[in-house]
C-alpha cells in the first residue's frame, strides 16, 4: 500500500515497514506497562492512532525528494523543499481531532497526542514550525489515500471494535489538502494555544502528566524501532547474584567474604522508601541494590551520585555486577549519566555508538548510574525529560552521599522525590553517612516512612576508626609533622578549602619526591590519570611515605586508605568526609587527623552558611582534642554544631521547593521545553561554570577529534572566564580556549593581572 514511500535511505527502508516498526515497540510496552500505568484505555488508544500517524507527513513530495536527492535519485515534481514532516502529521491529527469533537459532543478532545506527535522531534517551543509557513508542500492525492488504507487496515489488526475511528479521516484530509502552510500554522497554533489557555485557567499541573507520557510513549516506540531494536530486556536479579558477585570481588582482591553484615541483610528486607545512614565502608551500594532485589517487572535502578568521578567509578562496579545477559548475548545491562559520560564509555570503547548513548540519557537500560542533576533536569523540562520521567515510573531510586549537596540542591531533590511519589510511585532508598536529625526528620516526613524504616548501621557506628586533634599552627607550621609522618612510610593526605592554596602547598614541599596535587582545575584526561596514579600509589607501595594535597574534590571521589590526615577547618560534615578517607579499612592502629585554623577566604567565600558553622564546628573539636572518636560520636557532634540550623528555614531551600512550577507556570505551561535563554538553569547552587581548554593546547588540538578535545576541557567559574582572555576553537566553535597558565603537576591557575600601578595581583 505505502512500500512505495519512503522512511528512512538506510536500505530504503518504506513508510510501511518502519511505522509497523513502530507499532510492535508500543505494543511490546503496552504489555508491559498497561496494567500497572493506572490510564484508560482510551489513553492506550490515543498512543496507538499517535504512533500509526505519527510518520503521515513523510508521505509528502516534500520529504520524498528530500530522500531521493540523498540517494541520488531523480524527483519527479520540483519546488517542494524539504519540511518537518510532523508539522503535517501534526495538523492531520489535530483538524480530525477538532472534527470528530464538533460532531460527536461526548468525545473530549486529547491534544496530548497530538503534542507528542507534533515535538516528537523537535523541542515543544512557541515558535514551532515557524520556518516551515512560507513553504509549499503536497501529498499526492493516491498517496494520502494509500496511507489512509494502510491505517484503516493496521487499525482493524490492533483494535477491530474502533473500526469507525477513521471514518472522518478523508473529510479532515479535504479539509486541510489545499491550505497553504501558514494556514496550517494558524490551525496548530489554535490547537495548541487554546489547550495551554484552558490548562492555564485550570491551573491543571497534573496535564503535563498525561502529556510526557504520550510523548515518551511515541519516542520510545519510534526510537526503538527506527534502531531496529527491540525495548530493553528486563533485568532479573537475587540475593543470591548479589552475595556471588561480592565473593568474586573479595577473592579478585585476595580476601574472603564472610556474608552479608546485619545491616546489608535489613536493608534487603525493607520494601518502600528507606532512609541508611551508615559511615564509610559499610557497604552501602550492597545494602541498596539487596533492596532493589525487591522490584518487580520493567522497573528501573537509578543510582545518583554528587560527582561524575564518583558516578564513574560506580558504573564500573555495577558493569562487573550486571553487565550482560546471563547468556553472554552482548546487551549490556548498566548505564552511566552525566556530562562527560559519552567521553568517558568512548575512551572504555571505541565502538561506543551515539545512538546507545542517547537511549542511556533517557534512561532506558535496567540500571543508570547517573549525577544527580540527571533526574533534576526532568523538573525543568530539559533534556529527554518525559522519556526520563516515564522511565522513573515505580523505579527504585538510590540516592547516595544526600549530605552532600547544599540546601538549594536539596530543595530540587525534595520537590523531585514530592513529584515523582505522587505521581509515578517511585521508591527511594537515601542514603549518608552524616545527617543532622532535622534532616533525617524532613527526609523521613518527605519519603512517608516511620522510624522502622530508617536503618542504622549500629555496628559500625560504635567503632574508632581515627584521633582527633586540633591545633592553632598554620599548615606551614605544622610540616615538620607531616615531614615526619611520610619518613615514617604513612600515607598523607593534606586537604585545603582552594585550589590556589592547594597549589601553593604543592609547590613548598617540591623536596618531597613522592607528592602530587589534586583538584577541580585540571582537564579531564589529567584528572582520570591523577586518579589512576593515586590508587596505583596506594595498592603497589602501601608501605611508601606519599602526599597528596587536595581540596573538598576528595571528600566524595577518591576511595582511598591513607594514615594521615592535615585538614584547614571546614563544617563538620566536610571535616567527616575528610577524615574518612584515613584509616578506611579500620586497622587496629588508629589513623590522626588534624584540624588548623581556617584561612579568611574560607570564611567569606567558601563556607558563608550556616552563619558561625566554622567556628563552632572548630570550637567543639577542640573540646575533644587527642580523643578517639567513633562514628556515632561523629554524628552526635554533627548534631551538636547543627543545632539551631533548620534547612526548612533556609532561603534557597525554600526558593528550590517552589522552583520547579514556578518556572513551569511562567513560561512553559507544564507543557514547553525549557529553553536556556529563558532564565539560566542550574540544578545546583552556585553551579555557575564554564568549560574551556587551557591555550597551550590549541596547537596540538588543532586537528583532533571532539573527543580528544573534550579530554582537554576543564570548568572554570563564571566571572573568571569573562575577565578572561578567551578564543574559539577554528573547528569545533563550541570549544574555547583560555588564556592560563597550566600544568600536569598544578593544573590551571589564572595569570596575574597588572593593575594601573603596574604591580600584579592574584584573583
Amino acid at each position: 500500500m505505502i512500500d512505495h514511500l519512503l522512511a528512512k535511505t538506510k536500505d530504503r527502508e518504506s513508510l510501511s515497514t518502519h511505522t509497523d516498526l513502530v507499532l510492535g515497540a508500543w505494543q511490546e510496552l503496552h504489555t508491559r506497562y498497561a496494567a500497572v500505568l493506572e490510564e484508560d484505555e482510551s489513553f492506550w488508544f490515543d498512543a496507538f492512532i499517535a504512533a500509526l500517524f505519527h510518520d503521515f507527513g513523510k508521505a509528502s513530495l516534500n520529504f520524498q525528494n528530500m530522500l531521493r536527492k540523498e540517494l541520488g535519485e531523480s524527483i519527479s515534481e520540483n519546488g517542494y523543499e524539504p519540511m518537518r514532516h510532523e508539522f503535517l502529521s501534526g495538523v492531520l491529527l489535530a483538524a480530525h481531532t477538532m472534527l470528530k469533537a464538533r460532531s460527536r459532543q461526548d468525545i473530549q478532545p486529547n491534544p496530548a497526542q497530538v503534542f507528542a506527535v507534533f515535538t516528537h522531534h523537535k523541542d515543544f517551543t512557541l515558535d514551532l514550525f515557524c520556518k516551515d509557513a512560507d513553504k509549499q508542500w503536497k501529498i499526492r492525492p493516491s498517496d494520502a489515500d494509500a496511507f489512509f488504507a494502510y491505517a484503516s487496515q493496521r487499525l482493524g489488526m490492533y483494535y477491530s471494535e474502533k473500526g469507525a475511528f477513521l471514518n472522518d479521516i478523508e473529510t479532515t484530509w479535504q479539509f486541510i489538502e489545499d491550505k497553504p502552510a501558514s494556514s496550517l500554522l494558524m490551525l496548530k497554533d489554535h490547537v495548541v494555544q487554546s489547550t495551554l489557555a484552558d490548562l492555564e485557567e485550570k491551573r491543571n499541573y497534573v496535564y503535563r502528566k498525561t502529556y510526557l507520557l504520550q510523548k515518551a510513549l511515541l519516542m520510545i516506540a519510534d526510537w526503538t524501532a527506527s534502531g531496529h531494536r527491540k525495548l530493553e530486556t528486563t533485568l532479573a536479579y537475587d540475593v543470591e547474584l548479589i552475595r556471588q558477585k561480592i565473593v568474586e570481588r573479595v577473592a579478585k582482591a585476595g580476601g574472603t567474604f564472610s556474608g552479608f553484615r546485619e545491616f546489608q541483610e535489613r536493608s534487603g528486607q525493607l520494601s518502600g522508601n528507606v532512609l541508611a545512614i551508615a559511615p564509610t565502608g559499610s557497604g552501602k551500594t550492597e545494602a541498596a541494590l539487596l533492596w532493589a532485589t525487591q522490584r518487580e517487572g520493567y522497573e528501573k535502578i537509578v543510582y545518583l551520585l554528587p560527582t561524575r568521578v564518583t558516578a564513574n567509578a560506580l558504573f564500573k562496579r555495577l558493569d562487573s555486577f550486571f553487565g550482560y545477559t546471563a547468556d553472554k548475548k552482548p546487551e549490556r545491562f548498566t548505564a552511566v549519566v552525566h556530562s562527560s559520560a559519552k567521553l568517558f564509555r568512548l575512551d572504555l570503547d571505541e565502538n561506543y555508538e551515539n545512538l546507545n548513548y542517547l537511549r542511556e540519557s533517557a534512561f532506558f537500560k535496567a540500571v543508570t548510574v547517573a549525577t544527580v542533576d540527571q533526574m533534576l533536569t526532568q523538573g525543568f523540562n530539559l533534556g529527554w525529560w518525559e522519556m526520563k520521567t516515564f522511565h522513573l515510573f515505580r523505579a527504585r531510586v538510590i540516592l547516595d552521599e544526600i549530605h552532600a549537596y547544599a540546601p538549594y540542591t536539596l530543595g530540587l531533590i525534595v520537590a523531585t522525590i514530592r513529584y515523582l511519589r505522587a505521581n509515578f510511585q517511585t521508591q527511594f532508598y537515601v542514603m549518608t553517612a552524616t545527617m543532622p536529625q532535622k534532616l533525617q526528620v524532613l527526609l523521613a516526613r518527605e519519603l512517608g516512612i516511620g522510624d522502622d524504616k530508617i536503618l542504622r548501621d549500629q555496628q559500625l557506628l560504635d567503632k574508632k576508626r581515627n584521633t582527633f586533634y586540633t591545633t592553632e599552627k598554620t599548615i606551614d607550621q605544622l610540616r615538620p609533622n607531616v615531614e615526619a609522618d611520610l619518613r615514617e612510610g604513612k600515607k598523607v593526605l593534606i586537604v585545603v578549602n582552594t585550589v590556589d592554596e592547594a597549589i601553593r602547598l604543592y609547590d613548598q614541599y617540591a623536596s618531597v619526591k613522592n607528592r602530587m596535587c589534586y583538584h577541580s582545575r585540571f582537564i579531564v584526561k589529567h584528572r582520570t590519570e591523577k586518579e589512576r596514579l593515586i590508587l596505583e600509589n596506594e595498592e603497589k607501595a602501601p608501605n611508601q611515605g606519599f602526599l597528596l594535597i587536595a581540596t573538598q574534590v576528595v571528600e566524595v571521589s577518591l576511595d582511598i586508605d591513607y594514615q594521615s590526615l592535615y585538614t584547614e577547618n571546614a563544617p563538620i560534615d566536610a571535616i567527616i568526609q575528610r577524615a574518612g578517607r584515613i584509616n578506611r579499612k579500620r586497622s587496629e592502629t588508629l589513623g590522626k587527623v588534624v584540624i588548623f585554623p581556617h584561612s579568611e577566604t574560607t570564611e567569606k567565600h567558601v563556607y558563608d552558611e550556616p552563619q558561625g558553622i566554622l567556628k563552632k564546628t572548630f570550637d567543639e573539636l577542640e573540646k575533644r582534642k587527642g580523643t578517639d572518636l567513633s562514628e556515632q560520636d561523629l554524628l552526635d557532634l554533627v548534631e551538636v554544631v547543627y543545632d539551631g540550623w533548620n534547612v526548612e528555614a533556609d532561603k534557597q531551600y525554600i526558593d528550590a521547593l517552589t522552583k520547579y512550577e514556578r518556572l513551569l507556570k511562567k513560561h512553559c505551561a507544564y507543557l514547553y521545553d525549557f529553553s536556556g535563554d529563558l532564565e539560566q538553569v542550574f540544578t545546583r547552587e552556585g553551579l555557575d561554570t564554564v568549560n574551556v581548554i587551557p591555550n597551550c593546547y590549541q596547537i596540538e588540538l588543532a586537528n583532533a577529534s571532539i573527543l580528544e578535545k573534550s579530554k582537554h576541557e576543564v570548568a572554570i567559574r563564571n566571572h573568571r572566564f569573562k575577565s578572561g582572555r578567551k578564543e574559539k576553537d577554528m573547528k569545533h566553535s563550541w570549544f574555547q580556549y583560555f588564556d592560563c597558565d597550566y600544568s600536569f603537576e598544578k593544573g590551571l591557575r589564572y595569570k596575574a593581572k597588572e593593575n594601573h600601578a603596574g604591580t600584579t595581583h592574584h584573583h
